[in-house]
């Protein structure tokens, strides 16, 4: 099973601290408030340039799984608004799924919250939760531009274009049980999920 941080990052653990301004000028200063809100503050220090990522978080007293969320965090400022032709053939060869069950839930949700046929479920990959990235299900009036919209049986869905190489291949179920109720997703992008099956590394 192929691990999500070797299938996406263009910033990894081993990414050289000056590489990341160095080969993203057009977004250095985003990169810099990131990284100074984390905590880090040797992106701007000489003697630190030639650390790398992860010696430089975890030299710091920061955890793995703070390393995790910063690597996130970073990587999708850089992947904001790339036009590449990799991009391109990503998006058409995305799928997505919900289960009849799934489809059933959410478009009840609608009607009890009096949405109209223009609202759309929004589903994305969050920095957080207790595994490192936790899924986002969310209402939207209307399909977002700014994201991957399709339909599945009559339903509006938007996928987040940051999120799309985390979710892809995924199929998304709504469980109601003694034991547990709520949206389940099985992830082939996964290495290791949470027991509430809503976090995941």
């Amino acid at each position: 099973m192929k691990t999500i941080t070797s299938q996406i990052q263009t910033i990894t653990r081993d990414t050289l601290i000056s590489d990341i301004l160095v080969k993203n000028p057009d977004k250095a200063e985003i990169i810099v408030g990131i990284m100074i809100e984390f905590g880090i503050h040797c992106i701007g220090c000489g003697a630190a340039a030639f650390e790398t990522l992860e010696q430089g978080v975890l030299g710091h007293g920061f955890s793995e799984k703070e390393l995790d969320k910063l690597i996130f965090e970073l990587n999708k400022v850089i992947g904001e608004n790339s036009k590449s032709e990799k991009n391109k053939i990503e998006i058409k060869n995305f799928k997505l799924t919900l289960t009849k069950n799934a489809v059933e839930k959410v478009k009840s949700s609608f009607k009890k919250m009096k949405k109209n046929k223009t609202t759309a479920l929004k589903i994305s990959v969050l920095a957080g939760g207790c595994s490192g990235f936790m899924y986002s299900l969310d209402f939207l009036d209307k399909p977002s531009k700014g994201d991957l919209n399709f339909k599945q049986d009559g339903l509006n869905i938007c996928v987040d274009k940051n999120s799309l190489e985390f979710l892809d291949g995924s199929k998304i179920d709504f469980v109601d049980s003694l034991n547990e109720s709520g949206f389940k997703f099985n992830n082939p992008n996964t290495s290791k999920e949470c027991g509430c099956g809503k976090s995941f590394k």
